[in-house]
């Protein structure tokens, strides 16, 4: 007989048996000995073998987090493989969409990796992702809109929460999975490697069709509506690329740091331009589009390359990760992480003629961009772009990264370093 989660069934149990074993910050910020746990509304999946499955939304101090569990002895105790039990309609305060083959059972794998949400792979043929904090999310209505254009793995699922007061919270969102796909910190580092190393490859190719791909997600997630950024919201994004310059300022001390600061007055008048824009249109974007989520996996035919992980930036707000911005921005990300690659490439390989990475960048970011505008004017939809914005986008991506690495990646400061120092030769 399926019965509701008793609240005494999370609420008595330590906090480490209800999150991911893996180490994560967002994790370490609510971990401790005195920590108030309270069951704000739990999902009855039904009986498994070794009791009830159960999704259940807890209070942790300020946050309210996502813990799919198996009711066992009175105790709630993660597992996430519960969603095979997803029944699709609405069930309370949880809304269950499940899309052709929904989640199978099976074995679930957890990712040896730091994560800031709980995926899993089930069944070797779905990815699972639990939200590990409930917030308001732009992943399901963007995964809805690109489902089936080829450019993302197929959508299998998405829960839903509402509270009784607010906005309609992620809980869930799964899609196929590709067995043996990399990501690009691996299979486009890998390929400038190569192309350093004086092999036989095609470095350009892939930077074609990711191009092509970015202007179908972009005219896809417009179908959605476009406004317009007005003067004083591109103010706004100029006094933050401001504010953020400052702060790496503030954070990157030895040579990297005396690079930035002797350049600070000629980055600061380059971010002036956004100034001068009266406005710009907006759509729903990626928000965190780089190479390392676009996914390539072998096939047949030939690589097949896919775009991942639509939660939008995680430097900001839930609330604005919803709001709408310029495409330029996906845009921008996408040629910093391309200048990224070969940086990597040249700081990690021995024997490697730096100067064939550097030059590869412009070629590969050239391509990128010819081929983003061109399947962008085919679909009609050229308007939604305004390249006006990438430079300036391209330097606040910069100093996002050094201040990524000062609190996060110490050494990862060479990257933007290379990069402003190479885009501002002379110092003020």
């Amino acid at each position: 007989m399926i019965t509701s989660l008793p609240n005494d069934a999370v609420e008595r149990v330590p906090l480490a048996q209800l999150l991911p074993g893996r180490s994560q910050s967002r994790i370490a910020s609510v971990d401790g000995p005195a920590l108030s746990i309270t069951l704000i509304d739990s999902l009855s999946l039904g009986t498994v073998a070794d009791g009830e499955a159960y999704i259940a939304i807890i209070g942790v101090e300020e946050r309210v987090i996502v813990v799919p569990g198996v009711l066992r002895d009175g105790e709630l105790v993660r597992n996430p493989g519960v969603g095979s039990l997803l029944r699709h309609g609405q069930h309370g305060n949880f809304e269950v969409e499940l899309f052709s083959a929904a989640i199978p059972g099976g074995t679930v794998r957890e990712l040896n990796v730091d994560q800031s949400n709980d995926s899993v792979i089930v069944a070797e043929s779905v990815m699972v992702k639990w939200q590990l904090d409930a917030v308001i999310s732009p992943a399901p209505e963007s995964l809805r809109a690109l489902n089936g254009l080829g450019i993302t793995p197929e959508l299998r699922a998405i829960v839903k929460w509402k509270p009784n007061t607010g906005d309609q919270r992620t809980v869930l969102t799964a899609v196929e999975y590709l067995p043996r796909a990399s990501d690009g910190w691996t299979w486009a580092v890998e390929l400038v490697r190569a192309h350093a190393l004086g092999e036989s490859v095609d470095p350009i190719k892939p930077f074609i069709t990711l191009g092509e791909m970015t202007a179908q997600l972009h005219s896809a997630l417009a179908q959605g509506g476009v406004t317009h950024s007005t003067r004083t919201d591109l103010a706004e994004l100029h006094a933050q690329s401001i504010a953020d310059l400052r702060q790496a300022i503030s954070l990157i001390g030895g040579l990297e740091g005396e690079r930035l600061r002797a350049r600070a007055s000629n980055i600061e008048a380059q971010l002036q331009d956004l100034r001068s824009i009266e406005s710009t249109p907006t759509i729903r974007i990626h928000g965190d589009f780089h190479i390392g989520q676009v996914l390539r996996a072998p096939r047949e035919e030939g690589d097949h390359f896919t775009i991942v992980d639509f939660d939008g930036s995680p430097v900001l707000s839930p609330a604005k990760r919803m709001l709408p911005a310029p495409a330029a921005r996906d845009v921008a990300g996408m040629l910093a992480s391309i200048d990224h690659v070969a940086r990597v490439v040249n700081y990690r390989t021995q024997g490697v003629d730096p100067l064939l990475a550097i030059r590869w960048i412009r070629q590969a970011q050239q391509a990128f961009v010819e081929s983003y505008e061109s399947a962008l004017s085919r679909a009609g939809d050229n308007k939604i772009f305004d390249s006006r914005l990438i430079t300036p986008l391209i330097i606040n991506q910069e100093c996002r990264e050094f201040i990524y690495a000062a609190e996060y990646l110490p050494h990862w400061r060479y990257v933007p370093d290379a990069v402003l120092t190479d885009m501002f030769p002379k110092e003020n």
